[in-house]
């Protein structure tokens, strides 16, 4: 493969890729990559896993994106799904998504794929053929899979209910753009914005990026929109990393968090939501259940190859501050 890429100037993934039919890469492109693997008399190897039955056999792919090392979400869905393998006794052998996507023959020798949020579209057929369970993942144009997520559009209303209680007139949906893939659909921000609608609220939506040139724009129009709704309104913040980043932000501006008068609710009940004070309302999307239930679930389906697939969504719950 890496004299075909070569001679064509393309990398060796591209060429594995191209080799398989894969639909990520150009049709003109795998028919020149395969008209010359053809002179060469050169077969690429198949990826697909034909292991089956229910034995355990063979070993699990934990399959993680190390850029999300510090997120406290994906640490605790990686903890509690190592933690869940070993309980089954399932052999398992962790992975970074960099790694895969780099060197596709990584995947050889797997029996079964778990991977949260983290999976991209690419690996699609670099995984093909193997059983994948996946948790809380927003592609629904991929697969087929397993998926377990938590009820999201439950999450959003949750949230939009309790601010509502609190008697707020105006709020602010804030997100972050990796965070919240398809921003415009997310089922946690619809739940949002449609109880909001039924309940005749001015909404003002904020995101930003980790990425941006200038956070000071961002932090300009979180308080350009508060002074707007005379500092008071209640605020829906993503997840756990985005209630940390408003709160904050909110402590640099001078404004004081005040139930009923300016609040923030957020999802993710991790270390990051614990640390804030005062303390937050969340809305506990029981991250490690999930996990471990997607482990037990990645387990009946090597047992049971062919059933058809899928979806299990985890009831949120809302969790309020203990009062002192």
């Amino acid at each position: 493969m890496a004299d075909i890429a070569q001679m064509l100037g393309i990398t060796t993934q591209s060429v594995s890729l191209a080799l398989r039919n894969s639909p990520l890469i150009s049709q003109e492109l795998r028919e020149q990559v395969q008209r010359i693997a053809e002179k060469m008399d050169f077969k690429a190897r198949s990826y697909r896993k034909r292991r089956g039955g229910g034995d355990n056999s063979g070993k699990i792919m934990v399959l993680h994106e190390a850029a999300n090392a510090g997120d406290p979400v994906a640490q605790q869905i990686m903890n509690s799904v190592m933690k869940r393998l070993s309980e089954l006794k399932m052999t398992f052998e962790v992975c970074a998504c960099e790694d895969l996507y780099d060197n596709p023959v990584l995947a050889e020798g797997f029996t079964g794929v778990i991977y949260h949020y983290c999976f991209r579209p690419w690996f699609a057929s670099i995984l093909d053929g193997i059983p994948q369970v996946t948790i809380m993942h927003e592609e629904i144009d991929l697969g087929p899979w397993d998926s377990y997520k938590p009820n999201e559009m439950l999450a959003g209303k949750l949230a939009a209910n309790y601010l509502i209680d609190q008697g707020f007139k105006q709020m602010l949906l804030i997100w972050e753009h990796r965070m919240a893939y398809h921003a415009e659909s997310h089922p946690r921000l619809e739940g949002f914005r449609h109880r909001m609608r039924d309940a005749g609220v001015e909404l003002v939506e904020l995101s930003y990026g980790n990425d941006d040139k200038d956070p000071q724009v961002f932090f300009e129009s979180l308080v350009e929109a508060l002074k707007r709704f005379g500092n008071h309104a209640g605020i829906f913040a993503f997840c756990d990393q985005v209630a940390y980043k408003v709160c904050h932000l909110l402590n640099f501006a001078g404004l004081k968090r005040v139930p009923g008068e300016l609040e923030v609710i957020s999802c993710d009940n991790t270390f990051l939501i614990k640390d804030l004070f005062p303390p937050l309302p969340v809305v506990d999307l029981h991250i490690a259940e999930i996990a471990s239930r997607a482990v037990d679930g990645l387990k009946w389906r090597l047992a049971n190859p062919g059933a058809s697939y899928q979806e299990v969504r985890i009831t949120p719950e809302l969790i309020l501050p203990e009062k002192k």
